[in-house]
């Protein structure tokens, strides 16, 4: 067995966050055929934590959690620094290969030079300060006091990705939109499908005779917040005049509903809008509805929420700039897509008068998550780009 060394940022003691989800998955499907070291770092380093029985060929090894990249007014946050004991560690155990999940991981292996190191980068931190910056104005003009200190925070965390991505042999990024950004940053990066598990049984659609949609996730998210302004603020009144009012429904769902942008709003003046909070069972409120829909207009986000359609075959309905994050995603093959509020609209008329085209839209989604982002799949296309073999 091939010895490796992956390194996350946190213990994964449940699968409820999605990163930690795609994490385990791609570890389980290293274990396969490796023997894998995997460092963490924890609050209670002394506590070994995994969600299942921990298999014989894995080691996991716990360093003290600290306070890292966290943007603090014109600078940031940087106290974790375990650099020189994972050097040692992975120097004495020989171990040729390091995959580090993420920015903060891959800065806590940057002097291991013996190794060959591979880093996945979810969304880039900068990105995401400066959009939920973004959105913070939007929901309160008088956020715009903070702009010198988000551009300043910015700067830093630029500097940052640049410092560690420069001690990396192949950089892979989940999100495709992530990849011109670092080409400007004078980095060459690739994206690949990454796994994710079906989150949901297949849907059969009932016979919907009402207009009805969902849009469900992480309802503090970026992505959440982002839809949530646009659906509110421009395709419900769009969607109000062309249907009529009370002829449609449109259905909200998912966690943090407390520390959403949805609790601040009176949904009284949204009657056709129901906020549900947390779903149970959401195969049987996707069944009664046409399609899921995602209208945030931001690069990063919604990605996970998305798979989990294409894998169940419900239908989605989103704004193009879920294409930049997800090249699945094809307007009429794979799903429909929309450029403004206007064509999300369109879309979403067209999918409940035209069931047919939505049955071949799902179909063929349902196929692209079977050859790319079922975890044996993408794990496999993981492990072919590491030791460059083709598919």
């Amino acid at each position: 067995m091939k010895k490796i060394c992956i390194v996350i940022d946190s213990p994964i003691q449940d699968l409820s966050g999605a990163s930690l989800r795609l994490y385990y998955e791609y570890i389980n499907f290293f274990l396969l055929r490796h023997k894998v070291t995997l460092i963490y770092f924890s609050k209670y380093p002394k506590k070994k934590k995994w969600p299942r029985k921990i298999p014989k060929n894995l080691e996991l090894l716990s360093f003290e959690k600290a306070s890292h990249l966290l943007p603090n007014k014109f600078n940031l946050i940087n106290q974790l620094d375990h650099k020189d004991k994972i050097k040692e560690i992975v120097d004495k155990k020989k171990i040729s290969m390091i995959i580090a999940f993420d920015i903060v991981s891959a800065s806590q292996v940057i002097r291991c030079d013996n190794s060959d190191k591979i880093i996945w980068l979810g969304d880039l931190r900068f990105q995401t300060n400066f959009y939920n910056f973004f959105y913070s104005v939007k929901e309160n003009i008088f956020n715009l006091r903070h702009l010198f200190y988000n551009l300043i925070q910015n700067y830093h965390l630029r500097r940052f990705y640049i410092k560690n991505l420069k001690k990396f042999k192949k950089i892979v990024v989940s999100s495709d939109a992530s990849r011109s950004c670092l080409l400007k940053m004078g980095f060459k990066s690739y994206f690949l499908p990454y796994p994710w598990p079906k989150q949901f049984k297949t849907i059969n659609k009932a016979n919907v005779r009402v207009p009805s949609y969902l849009f469900f996730g992480n309802l503090s998210g970026l992505g959440s917040r982002s839809s949530i302004n646009e659906l509110l603020f421009k395709i419900y009144p769009k969607l109000k005049k062309k249907i009529g009012p009370k002829k449609f429904k449109i259905f909200i769902g998912g966690l943090n509903l407390e520390k959403s942008y949805l609790a601040k709003i009176d949904l009284n003046e949204f009657p056709e809008i129901f906020c549900l909070g947390f779903i149970r069972n959401i195969e049987d409120i996707a069944s009664k509805c046409v399609a899921m829909i995602f209208p945030g207009n931001v690069p990063v986000g919604n990605r996970c929420r998305l798979i989990s359609c294409l894998a169940s075959k419900i239908l989605i309905i989103a704004h193009k700039s879920c294409i930049l994050g997800n090249p699945s995603l094809i307007d009429s093959k794979t799903a429909l897509i929309a450029s403004d509020s206007n064509q999300f609209v369109e879309q979403m008329i067209k999918a409940f008068k035209n069931r047919d085209l939505c049955e071949l839209i799902t179909s063929e989604g349902q196929k692209v998550y079977y050859e790319n982002y079922e975890p044996d799949k993408a794990g496999k296309i993981l492990e072919d780009f590491i030791y460059e073999k083709t598919s």
